[in-house]
């Protein structure tokens, strides 16, 4: 795997943010159990300090509340030492303090009876060192303003949590101890511990088996680009009928492989386009060429009057102009298909606009004795156009319809909107176009030839060149048409 490819970068990022995610979760189910380890244990301490409590106070139910009593409940619960004369008396306290001790696991808990007055301790379990009573006095002041104080003790390899509550004797004289019990904290730390390394362990795992699993769903995920790749470099302009098979994958990678299936289609029409446009004009250009040739070649062959090199010199001039003109159509035509920028659009007065090129149009149907008339809109009607080219477009299609109109026809110009569309139909009665034809008669240098047209051929490019017109005006162009009886182009554009 390459390390600036895009398979080692989602890997990487994937693991990346998996990591982290890991690691926050981690992180908070760490602390969470901590918070729950540790509410836990100050519970049950809490529990083993109210027993304590409780059960120094059920010596003072039988013995009464006097000084020797404290002093033998306070022993004989936290040290298991001492006799009473009065033995018989304590024998079911006794015994009922020794279950509670098994049952809250006292014997091995850190049992000290602090003076809080004094600051000092009254009597403390017998696995409590001085060290370790001089730590759990440390806070005392603390423990004076709180009824409730928890504390962590580290002592060495100790480590404990300790709770204080209060304990009341002689509640006349006021006097008021510290009950304080401390646990070992190594049960918490153990599962803590543990679970660290759980997390340790298993994290790195979950991160190799993503690594490979979010590779294998690159390495799927990329597979469409890989094909698209290897077909993009067989492609050549002799073969562009490669396509690459948009499968089962992301709608994503079916978007781009379509895209370019497309686009290898548009390629595929363009230079095919280009192929049958090359012909076209080698094929257009030819003939007035050749015909140059051939008329100058004669000429030359032997001496001629003064007319005949006239007559040559003037056919000569005559195809001249008609390749010029062809010439000039190639080049607006690519001025329209790739330099639309240079269109100056404006606000035109239609109405006018067309009066215009009525005008224009009776004198071009003159000389065949054709009749021209305009149906022109009821109101006023404005679209943002360009003058000059729109002109061009419609004197082509009144062109057209002068040169395929027999003597004495008609031609209707009507004008009227539709909605937030104009159409304007230039209608004729001439010899119209043939069913097979229509599709065509938009294609560069596609002539229909008739018997009975008079006039010059053309150069096979006004209505290509209309065409174009109308989609930089965002509008078109339809025809309708019946052999013998004419044809009607009817022009849209947008208001």
């Amino acid at each position: 795997m390459k390390l600036n490819s895009i398979r080692f970068k989602i890997s990487v990022f994937y693991t990346v943010i998996l990591a982290l995610i890991l690691g926050f979760y981690t992180f908070i189910n760490y602390y969470n159990l901590r918070y729950a380890l540790y509410r836990d244990l100050d519970n049950d301490i809490l529990v083993k300090a109210q027993e304590v409590s409780s059960a120094i106070n059920s010596y003072f139910e039988v013995l009464g509340n006097d000084q020797r009593a404290f002093d033998f409940a306070v022993r004989k619960v936290i040290r298991l030492e001492g006799t009473h004369p009065n033995q018989a008396k304590v024998v079911d306290v006794d015994k009922a303090w020794l279950e509670k001790r098994d049952k809250q696991n006292l014997a091995d808990a850190y049992i000290n009876l602090a003076g809080l007055d004094r600051g000092d301790s009254v009597v403390c379990s017998p696995n409590m060192g001085t060290a370790m009573v001089a730590e759990f006095l440390s806070d005392i002041a603390t423990a004076r303003k709180k009824t409730l104080f928890y504390k962590d003790v580290n002592l060495g390899d100790y480590q404990l949590r300790m709770v204080s509550i209060p304990f009341y004797y002689n509640y006349k004289k006021k006097q008021v101890y510290l009950i304080q019990i401390g646990v070992s904290r190594k049960p918490v730390f153990n599962i803590l511990y543990g679970r660290l390394i759980f997390a340790a362990l298993t994290i790195p795992l979950i991160l190799i088996i993503a690594s490979f699993f979010g590779g294998v769903i690159t390495d799927r995920v990329l597979k469409p680009i890989m094909d698209l790749t290897r077909v993009a470099s067989n492609i050549t302009y002799k073969d562009l009928s490669v396509r690459v098979k948009a499968g089962r994958g992301e709608e994503e990678l079916k978007y781009l492989v379509n895209a370019f299936n497309e686009m290898i289609s548009r390629l595929d029409e363009s230079f095919r386009y280009i192929a049958e446009f090359s012909s076209n004009v080698a094929h257009e250009l030819k003939t007035p060429l050749t015909i140059i040739r051939g008329e100058s070649e004669l000429a030359l062959m032997q001496p001629r009057d003064v007319q005949e090199y006239q007559r040559v010199v003037k056919v000569t001039l005559e195809e001249t102009e008609g390749m010029l003109e062809i010439v000039e159509d190639l080049l607006l035509l690519s001025r329209l298909e790739y330099q639309p920028a240079a269109f100056n659009f404006e606000p035109l007065a239609i109405n006018i606009f067309i009066e215009e090129i009525f005008e224009q149009a009776k004198k071009m149907a003159a000389p065949k004795n054709i009749s021209v008339k305009l149906a022109n809109a009821d109101k006023p009607v404005i679209i943002k156009a360009d003058a000059p080219h729109l002109r061009r477009l419609f004197l082509n299609l009144l062109s057209n319809a002068v040169k395929f109109t027999r003597l004495g026809g008609d031609i209707t110009i009507k004008v009227q909107t539709e909605g937030k569309k104009l159409n304007v139909a230039v209608t004729d009665n001439g010899v119209g176009i043939r069913p097979e034809d229509l599709d065509k008669i938009f294609d560069r240098f596609f002539h229909v030839d008739h018997s009975d047209q008079s006039g010059d051929k053309g150069t096979g490019l006004g209505l290509s060149i209309a065409q174009s017109i109308a989609k930089i005006h965002q509008g078109d162009i339809s025809v309708k048409s019946q052999p013998q009886k004419g044809s009607t182009f009817i022009v849209t554009l947008p208001l």
